[in-house]
């Protein structure tokens, strides 16, 4: 009896039964068993959704929906970014409004004293997902920075206060209304520290992350991390260290904070701290080392900043009914690197990799580790180091999911998708060596982490931003923004 008689008596009820306990690798691979496989798999469009969602780097929406319809919809989607063109989009212009704006998810927001705060969520033709506008009022208090999560109706605002001493402290605020968030059992967040003699911050990092908010602010003479979980106001991490640059939240347990001491001699590091750690000490659980600098550009004039778009936490009852949406269980790092060298011209660089891979080796350390410090040549190479014009300013949201976007000059950019299950015919998969001449490194980095690329003309633009529908293009005076979206 050939294979083939035997597979045609397996009942198409079963094949598609099996199909549902797999990923969308195995589903294609099983799919070429057989004509029959194959069959089972094109007749269902279920199937075919599950399986392109899972390629695509989706996750299916929270309400029901008819699964044919889905995926026309996700290829209508996927085709709209794959020949991206602003002349080719829908598009919307929002006024700058105040010197001070936010762009999180699919949310874009600017605030002035005048107006307060002004909120833009972004729409989708091809997702079907209405535009939304709405504001609100001016607080009673300075805004000295912000940042938001639409999934849990909450708005973080910095307030600076100088009234007896300087103290900052961290409103929740509902995204709606603007009261107090009615999850938070604080509505203001203050490290219970006597600040009245250090300086104000003049630069602050914002982060929130499910049941975490954190704040990195850098004044003159010293940098300082804290770490709330926000409903409860417990305090988790209250880090002094000027060699602190950056951070992001890696999961629901764990911080990554770049670490760089430049006249130490000793590699920059991206350190791993556990949120229920040691509350005051940057005890580390685990430390990936960047490449080293080379000693001649050792100076304290670097730049170390990461950069990741945060997973939501949509709740069951989400009213905004999208089919389907980004997944960011897996999502894009980039690390930015900036040092001052002897050189006209500074070289910058971005160390892009994902998630799941920093996961992998933390699973599996590479042998030959010292107590769970990992050298750049034991996990580097995976990775992928690009040399590029310029860096985007530290508040510029250029990535989301597993993309980028990267501004080359005023009028072109590039799209860089990392999705390792990506099919896309514009693949970068062979390694690239960059920094031969050693200008800022010690060595020439090379690294091999495949990515597919887009390039596209756009006007004459201060930056440009990635949102999960959207480019949003800054004009040059930088008065206005334009959101082209799919």
């Amino acid at each position: 009896m050939t294979t083939t008689t035997t597979f045609s008596k397996i009942p198409a009820e079963l094949i598609e039964g099996v199909y549902q306990w797999l990923d969308a690798r195995s589903i294609f691979r099983l799919s070429q068993v057989s004509h029959q496989f194959r069959r089972v798999l094109q007749q269902s469009s279920a199937l075919e959704y599950k399986m392109r969602l899972e390629l695509s780097g989706f996750r299916d929406g929270l309400k029901p929906g008819v699964s044919s319809e889905r995926l026309a919809m996700l290829e209508a989607y996927q085709a709209a970014w794959t020949s991206f063109h602003p002349n080719q989009c829908d598009s919307k212009s929002v006024l700058m409004d105040g010197h001070l704006w936010e762009l999180v998810g699919n949310v874009l927001v600017t605030y002035s004293a005048e107006n307060g705060f002004r909120f833009n969520r972004i729409p989708s033709s091809t997702r079907h997902i209405l535009p939304a506008a709405w504001s609100v009022a001016s607080v009673p208090f300075a805004v000295s920075d912000f940042s938001l999560d639409l999934s849990q109706d909450l708005l973080l605002v910095v307030e600076i206060n100088h009234n007896v001493k300087v103290n900052t402290v961290i409103h929740l605020l509902s995204l709606q209304n603007g009261g107090p968030h009615p999850l938070a059992r604080k509505a203001g967040l203050s490290p219970d520290i006597d600040s009245s003699d250090y300086p104000a911050p003049h630069h602050f990092q914002i982060r929130i992350f499910g049941d975490h908010v954190g704040v990195l602010t850098d004044s003159i003479d010293r940098v300082e991390l804290i770490v709330w979980e926000w409903k409860t106001g417990n305090l988790k991490k209250h880090l002094f260290d000027d060699d602190m640059t950056s951070f992001a939240f890696l999961d629901d347990y764990r911080l990554l904070i770049s670490v760089y001491t430049a006249l130490s001699g000793l590699p920059p590091e991206l350190r791993v701290l556990e949120i229920d750690g040691h509350l005051t000490e940057m005890i580390g659980y685990f430390s990936f080392k960047l490449p080293a600098f080379s000693p001649l550009h050792e100076v304290p004039e670097t730049e170390i900043v990461i950069h990741t778009e945060p997973r939501t936490s949509w709740a069951t009852d989400s009213d905004l009914n999208e089919p389907f949406a980004t997944s960011l269980t897996d999502r894009l790092f980039v690390v930015s690197l900036w040092g001052e060298t002897l050189h006209a011209t500074d070289p910058t660089f971005m160390l892009c990799f994902l998630l799941s891979a920093l996961l992998n080796i933390m699973g599996n350390p590479p042998e030959g580790t010292d107590d769970r410090s990992i050298v750049w040549d034991k996990w580097g190479p995976g990775t992928r180091m690009l040399r590029v014009p310029q860096l985007p300013d530290p508040w510029v949201c250029f990535v989301y999911g597993q993309r980028c976007i990267l501004l080359t000059d005023q009028t072109h950019y590039k799209i860089l998708d990392f999705n390792p299950l990506s099919t896309s015919q514009n693949r970068i998969t062979h390694e690239k060596t960059v920094d031969k001449r050693q200008r800022l490194f010690l060595h020439p980095v090379t690294t091999s982490a495949p990515f597919a690329l887009l390039s596209v003309d756009v006007s004459p633009s201060a930056a440009v931003m990635l949102a999960e529908d959207a480019i949003v293009t800054v004009s040059p005076n930088e008065e206005e923004f334009t959101i082209f979206y799919v």
